[in-house]
Formats: C-alpha cells, sequence, structure tokens
C-alpha cells in the first residue's frame, strides 16, 4: 500500500490506445480504477513500470519507461484480471452499485478492437439505456476478450475490461444470430 489520504494499492493493467498496449500498474484508491477513471481533478491517468507494444506486434516492446501519464480521453478499453480491481464495493448486502442486476452478452467495438463479453445492468436492456444509465465514462464488460479488429488472431482477455463509451463504434446485446 502507498502513503498518502486513504488507502491505495497499485493494481496491474493493460490499457489500449488506437495503436499501442501499455502493461504497467496504476496507483488507485479504494474506489478501484473505475473511480481514478472518473475523477474530476485530473485529465489524465499515470502507469507505472509502463511495457509499450504496438497493437498488431503484441510481443515486441517498442518502449518502456518508469512513469508514463495518459489523457483518459484518448484510452479506448483498459483490460484487468481481477474484476474487484476495478469496481467499488457499495455498502448494501457488500455487493458492488456495479454487479447488480442481470447479465447479457455483449459485443462492442472501439477503434482497432472487437470486445465480447457480458453486461451487467438493471433496468432496461437496450444499448442506449445501458450507455446512458451505467455510471461513469466507462462501460465494465465482464469474462470479456478483445480481438484486433485487422488480427482477430491477436485478442487479450481479462475478467473486466472499462470500455471508454465515448469511443464506442457498435454496441450490440444478446446473442449473434
Amino acid at each position: 500500500m502507498a502513503g498518502g489520504l486513504g488507502r491505495t494499492q497499485f493494481i496491474n493493467l493493460d490499457l489500449f490506445t488506437d495503436a499501442y498496449r501499455v502493461t504497467g500498474r496504476a496507483e488507485v484508491g479504494t474506489g478501484g480504477i473505475h473511480a481514478e477513471l472518473g475523477n474530476p481533478n485530473s485529465n489524465f491517468l499515470e502507469i507505472q513500470d509502463a511495457y509499450i507494444s504496438r497493437i498488431h506486434k503484441p510481443g515486441l516492446i517498442v518502449a518502456s519507461y518508469k512513469v508514463a501519464a495518459f489523457r483518459k480521453e484518448n484510452i479506448n478499453f483498459i483490460v484487468l484480471q481481477d474484476r474487484r480491481e476495478g469496481i467499488p464495493v457499495g455498502t448494501q448486502h457488500g455487493r458492488s452499485i456495479f454487479t447488480r442486476g442481470r447479465p447479457m452478452p455483449a459485443f462492442l467495438t472501439v477503434p482497432s478492437f472487437e470486445i465480447m463479453g457480458e453486461i451487467i445492468h438493471e433496468g432496461k436492456f437496450t444499448p442506449r439505456d445501458i450507455l446512458v444509465q451505467s455510471i461513469g465514462r466507462f462501460q465494465l464488460i465482464f469474462s470479456a476478450k478483445a480481438s484486433a479488429s485487422l488480427f482477430p488472431e491477436i485478442s487479450y482477455s481479462g475478467d473486466l475490461i472499462l470500455v471508454h463509451k465515448d469511443r464506442i463504434g457498435i454496441f450490440c446485446l444478446g446473442d449473434s444470430t
């Protein structure tokens, strides 16, 4: 745990922009990365021990830095291996406000990637309603897989993928027909 006000911790993540994947660690408070992304006091997210690779050559590290900063608006999505690092736990019966509701298969696109997984939502199940009613600027996709659009054999899976709502091109619900 790091010092400062409140409890903080470092979490491991993979962050994706239009053309790059960055693997590293982010310092977050008790609200997890979702709260950090929604922090109105900063337009940037800092990543420690950042390893940068191109989307189409994920095994080739093109640069590494002790600290890298990203404009939150330029982040397409973030992959976490443990959903508990991405969602704060609410007080009602220890369940997060982000995981109440019914599960529904989802498919969406962002620049360079297609993402499949599961939305958990209470309320009306329409893409528009989910995007409007879900909290924050990032949509949570559980048990998710992101595949590169031009290179579908390149994919990244995680227990939780946080997708920047403003970067979503296509958003579909239910099973494919």
